[in-house]
């Protein structure tokens, strides 16, 4: 730890500004003086940001900075056995032949495209930018899955459904140039399994057999999900390993039972590789060999079944995909999304600075327009400091962390970092329906029921209008006379016969009215604001005085207890900690009030849209950091 230390801060005298460098010294610094707090650290996070030191020229790549990183990770990657040992834990090191961006924990993959024809990357890798290449394509990874769960039509192919970006998982042997992550991780895969021969090698039961049952604990996380609860395999590993005095000679034969219950299992395609193993286990090298090679033996059979266990479990996860629902995959979605986006926000921003940033932002709450009752509660100002960023005239952004932060006067804080495109879009909406609102006084709406005319116009006008938004091809920028057009050719359908004179004033109107200062504007626009924050604010009162309904805790795919003159159909039992108990969860509707001057039916309708779309937004933040929201403080235990 000292060497890695020292070498840090030979790097810190170059580059003493460097936040992330200062960041990664102080937590190594803990790190060396109170082991305890390995618990808290993640090898991922930690050499996530060796890599960023690394393509900042903070770390450079070397045969010694490698094996000070092998060391790095042996230390948070052990855990404590009998006596004063420290034994490393399988459990934490997949095997080798494991890819190293593959999750286990995880049920299913989602399917990325690739970057260059990546539907609407969060930052373009065509464009120039500063940040590491790697760092991109992990934002734009994680952007990509908060679409699939907030607006999947964005991100699936026309005629294709949710299953069709889950049903594989990441491709190996690609032939891209391994990263430093992976050259540390193969490092440290063979250093694990070479220990784990030399101790197995060792002729004294002593020394073996807690090698053994370490090995037998990764066989039972494992197989755990492949076999049933009363297998003699699963009986076998999760006893005490009886007194013998040849425990390798048990081991061969607790591996035999192993391979023969896969073999039972799994698919054809494994029959082969399964029966290369038990011929190997049949006929096992002679007592008077070396140690070694029975010690080999056992290990290669170890990490060989635990491949094939992942592959069995990825077989079987496609097999439960296939038979859920698509309201199920989308709230398996969801809550994976969740917990990948907090955690890349957390890794990059770090809990420290998204704690300084929340308050700055939060006391920076000067509303265009008053609330009273419900909306003025406490626990809402952050929803009112929302709305108060979206009606700004300033563009909506997040910034990332950088050695020089660049000063932006509507910049939201890392939380919504995701969820900022969604909001900046929201934005334009909002300015949008003022503009559309602002135009509407100036012509002739006919007394009493809507008239024809006024109908078409705010159509018209809100074509125009959401094609900027959206940035349709070939809609081009919309121009100031396109808009006075459409007043125009209102007021002339209307009957009125405009003289060159008159239609100049009116063409002059229409660009006063669109200035932001302009008083009508600013009225249309606190209007608009305000009933977004009521509407928004109302309805969390109702869900909190209500109590919000969760979805069911145990979720099962077919009609139990049904048709029961037929066949049974499968009921699989799925995990609930792996659905997002807000998708489902019912919620009062959005109560919006007549707003004045958004009277139109057309336009009213509209309001209607953006309001559930900021709605949307406002509630997958909640999912997320409800801990942030309440006390401005990053729960290190918090779980999605």
């Amino acid at each position: 730890m000292e060497a890695i230390l020292s070498k840090l801060k030979a790097k810190a005298e170059i580059a003493p500004d460097n936040a992330l460098l200062r960041d990664t010294i102080s937590l190594l610094t803990d790190l060396h003086h109170n082991e305890a707090i390995t618990q808290r650290v993640t090898w991922d996070s930690l050499i996530r940001d060796f890599q960023r030191l690394q393509d900042q020229g903070l770390w450079d790549i070397s045969e010694d900075n490698e094996k000070l990183l092998h060391t790095l990770r042996s230390l948070l990657t052990t855990r404590p056995s009998k006596g004063s040992d420290l034994t490393p834990a399988t459990g934490n090191i997949p095997a080798p032949s494991h890819p190293a961006n593959k999750a286990p924990q995880d049920s299913f993959s989602i399917i990325y495209p690739d970057p260059e024809s990546a539907p609407s990357p969060l930052i373009p890798t065509s464009d120039p930018i500063l940040l590491p290449l790697e760092l991109v394509e992990i934002l734009n990874r994680t952007y990509f899955h908060h679409l699939l769960a907030t607006d999947p039509k964005r991100v699936v192919p026309p005629g294709k459904s949710l299953i069709s970006m889950l049903s594989g998982s990441p491709k190996e042997g690609d032939g891209a140039r391994p990263t430093l992550r992976d050259k540390v991780e193969d490092l440290v895969h063979k250093a694990f399994w070479d220990e784990a021969v030399e101790s197995l090698s060792n002729p004294e039961p002593s020394c073996q057999l807690p090698r053994i049952k370490s090995l037998y604990q990764d066989l039972l996380i494992a197989l755990t999900p492949l076999l049933p609860s009363q297998s003699p395999v699963i009986t076998t590993l999760s006893s005490p390993l009886p007194p013998t005095s040849s425990p390798l000679d048990s081991a061969v034969m607790h591996l035999r039972e192993v391979v023969t219950s896969l073999r039972k299992r799994c698919a054809p395609v494994q029959d082969e590789e399964l029966d290369d193993l038990l011929r190997s286990l049949d006929e096992p090298p002679l007592r008077s060999s070396r140690p070694i090679s029975l010690a080999t033996l056992v290990v290669d059979t170890v990490k060989s079944i635990l491949r094939i266990s992942d592959i069995m479990r990825e077989q079987l996860s496609q097999f439960v995909l296939g038979s859920m629902t698509e309201q199920q995959l989308q709230s398996m979605i969801s809550q994976q999304a969740k917990t990948k986006e907090r955690k890349d926000i957390l890794d990059i921003w770090k809990c420290w600075r998204i704690e300084c940033i929340w308050p700055v932002w939060l006391g920076d709450y000067q509303p265009s327009f008053q609330v009273n009752g419900v909306a003025a509660e406490p626990q809402f100002k952050w929803i009112m400091r929302l709305v108060q960023a979206l009606g700004s005239s300033t563009p909506i952004s997040c910034q990332l962390p950088t050695r020089e932060p660049q000063s932006n006067e509507n910049s939201l804080p890392p939380i919504f970092f995701f969820s900022t495109p969604a909001l900046l879009e929201i934005q334009n909406y909002l300015q949008a329906l003022v503009i559309a609102a602002s135009l509407r006084t100036l012509i002739r709406v006919p007394q009493g029921a809507q008239g024809n005319d006024a109908m078409s116009f705010m159509e018209r006008l809100w074509i125009l209008l959401n094609a900027e938004i959206i940035e349709e091809p070939g809609s081009g920028d919309i121009k100031l006379v396109n808009l006075a057009d459409e007043v125009v050719r209102a007021r002339q359908l209307d009957g009125a016969m405009l003289s060159g004179e008159e239609e100049t004033r009116l063409r002059a109107a229409v660009a006063r009215t669109l200035n932001h200062n302009d008083p009508v504007f600013m009225l249309l626009q606190k209007r608009i604001l305000k009933a977004l924050a009521d509407a928004l604010r109302h309805q969390r009162s109702e869900s909190k005085q209500a109590g919000a309904h969760t979805g069911p805790l145990r979720m099962q795919t077919g009609q139990h207890g049904k048709r029961t003159e037929k066949r049974a159909r499968i009921a699989i039992v799925l995990n609930p900690e792996e659905f997002d108990a807000a998708h489902d969860a019912e919620t009062p509707q959005l109560t919006i009030g007549r707003v004045q001057g958004f009277e139109d039916e057309y336009l009213r309708k509209v309001v209607e849209e953006v309001f559930v779309k900021v709605d949307e937004c406002v509630r997958w933040v909640e999912g997320i950091w409800q801990d942030v929201l309440q006390s401005g403080v990053v729960d290190r235990e918090y779980v999605v």
